[in-house]
């Protein structure tokens, strides 16, 4: 039997597994990727790239292939319809769900979404991980695996040629999907609010143009008694996907959509009974609120579905698991290369288990306003108004962040109100200039720590001294003033990031703020210690 080592053994090459081995890439740090099926998913399954997993996305110089692979489900926006049938839709009454988010992002980021689906989607990033030298293997399925205080074995078999080979890691990540069979493998249960609906997803080829150029939609939630459902483009011509419900607990499954009952719904729904309809796949799939009770068991952690599940209402599925691995992957970097001890692994469950809990609601309650026909209305709290704030505006609390005294330990949201410097939130986007260009904040916050401190600042010299003190530490130096490398021509960042002058502000590799101060008396003390925290070396 062949035997491969790796650093990183990734099972699971859809959406949140290439994207965690590309954000790997990103550090260094070598890794196997492999996915039972025979290459990126037909199925266009999520929909939407939002900002700030186009954020993450920036450093790779990816940002213009996604959208361009979403332009043309873009032309439909968020609009929302309600119809009998597509025919007899009233294209006045269309909802414009994304407006305000557009709005808003100019203040929040560099970027914006994108509705890009995600059989378009993984290729684009497949690409941009084999230009970095990835190794994905398609047609492979995890047999089995062990682990102990050394590594994690995992046994592998080619699905086409039958043969195993076993493949050693440190580190083992699940992006295996809502079924994860390693997290039941390691017996960890999913609570929450539950199942809301079991749906099938038909995947469909149709000339739908002529009814909706000109007027082109994201969502029609279709109301005939005989198919009722959620009509959704893909992009706006002729790929889209009808969603019906279906009920296991009657004995419903997938062999009750045939082709033949499949056309007969989407003819029933769009509203011609000679429609001429290809089906393409049929893919069934749960509306459910849930988050695994464990993100880490030993050296194997989960991320994406195989972490917490949540209804489309809010586009925050696929994202939540592309920000999972992004936390992670520069968490094991760190421990792999000597610079942070394994207990920094331990603040991935802690900070993604609390936000996950988080959006998961959100997304439910989203759902319980009727938005989608597959999930019923229901009275309950309202949520979060703008997706925005549900994707950006939360706080991390772990031993990763250096909390300050006005941080409410007590609330069990992490929601904040604004992003504004504050330890455990995403740093903030701020406009400034280097060499005559703008550039925003975002853009230099991607792979290492980063110490933003005024022209003069005696945390300048005091991150030099401490960075060559630490183990493979480096903190990228950033000054900010007329003659710094940066500069703020509006005068704003102090405002921005509440640091006083002559202060400081230290950003983590993932974008988050780690810790911010004004000027201190024993600089290379305080910097030393809030580093040995920040890295869990603190004995």
């Amino acid at each position: 039997m062949k035997k491969q080592k790796y650093p990183v053994l990734i099972v699971g090459g859809g959406l949140v597994g290439l994207s965690t081995a590309l954000f790997l890439s990103h550090h260094n740090i070598a890794y196997c990727v492999i996915e039972r099926h025979h290459g990126t998913s037909i199925h266009p399954k999520a929909r939407g790239i939002n900002t700030r997993s186009m954020e993450l996305f920036r450093p790779f110089q990816i940002e213009e292939q996604i959208r361009t692979a979403g332009a043309a489900l873009s032309k439909g926006g968020g609009g929302l319809l309600e119809a009998n049938t597509l025919l007899e839709a009233d294209f006045s009454t269309m909802k414009d769900l994304i407006q305000q988010l557009v709005a808003v992002n100019e203040q929040l980021s560099p970027t914006r979404g994108s509705f890009t689906t995600q059989d378009l989607m993984e290729p684009i990033l497949l690409q941009a991980i084999q230009e970095r030298q990835a190794d994905v293997q398609f047609n492979r399925e995890l047999v089995s695996f062990t682990q102990d205080e050394q590594g994690v074995t995992a046994v592998i078999q080619n699905r086409v040629t039958g043969i195993r080979e076993t493949i050693h890691a440190q580190y083992l990540i699940a992006a295996d999907g809502a079924n994860s069979r390693i997290r039941q493998v390691l017996g960890i249960q999913m609570n929450g609010r539950g199942t809301l609906s079991y749906n099938m997803n038909l995947y469909f080829r149709a000339n739908l143009k002529p009814y909706v150029e000109g007027r082109e939609f994201s969502i029609c939630n279709i109301n005939h008694p005989e198919a009722t459902g959620t009509l959704v483009s893909i992009n706006n011509d002729n790929l889209w996907t009808f969603h019906v419900t279906f009920d296991p607990t009657k004995g419903e499954s997938l062999s009750d959509f045939p082709n033949k009952r499949c056309i007969q719904l989407i003819r029933k729904a769009v509203g011609n009974p000679e429609l001429d309809v290809e089906m393409i796949s049929v893919l069934p799939w749960e509306a459910a609120v849930k988050v695994a009770d464990q993100f880490q068991v030993g050296r194997t952690f989960l991320v994406g579905d195989a972490a917490h599940l949540m209804p489309p209402t809010g586009g925050f599925g696929g994202n939540s698991g592309i920000a999972d691995g992004h936390n992670l992957a520069w968490k094991l970097a760190a421990v792999l290369k000597g610079m942070a001890a394994p207990e920094l692994l331990s603040t991935y469950e802690i900070e993604r288990k609390a936000v996950s809990h988080f959006t998961t609601e959100q997304a439910g309650l989203i759902a319980n306003t009727g938005q989608l026909n597959m999930v019923s209305k229901k009275e309950s709290k309202a949520p979060v108004t703008n997706n925005n704030h549900v994707i950006m505006r939360y706080q991390y609390r772990s031993s990763a962040v250096i909390a300050e005294h006005f941080d409410s330990e007590s609330s069990l949201s992490p929601y904040v109100e604004q992003l504004d410097g504050k330890p455990g939130t995403r740093a903030p986007h701020l406009w400034l200039e280097r060499n005559g260009h703008p550039i925003s904040t975002i853009d230099i916050f991607n792979k290492n720590f980063v110490l933003l401190a005024d022209e003069y600042s005696t945390w300048i010299h005091t991150a030099q001294y401490v960075a060559a003190d630490f183990n493979n530490l480096t903190i990228d130096i950033f000054t900010i003033g007329p003659t710094g490398s940066l500069q703020d021509p509006e005068n704003r960042w102090h405002k921005i990031y509440r640091i006083p002058a002559g202060g400081a502000v230290l950003i983590r590799p993932d974008g988050f703020v780690a810790w911010r101060s004004g000027q201190v008396e024993n600089s290379i003390e305080t910097l030393s210690s809030v580093m040995k925290q920040l890295l869990s070396l603190e004995k």
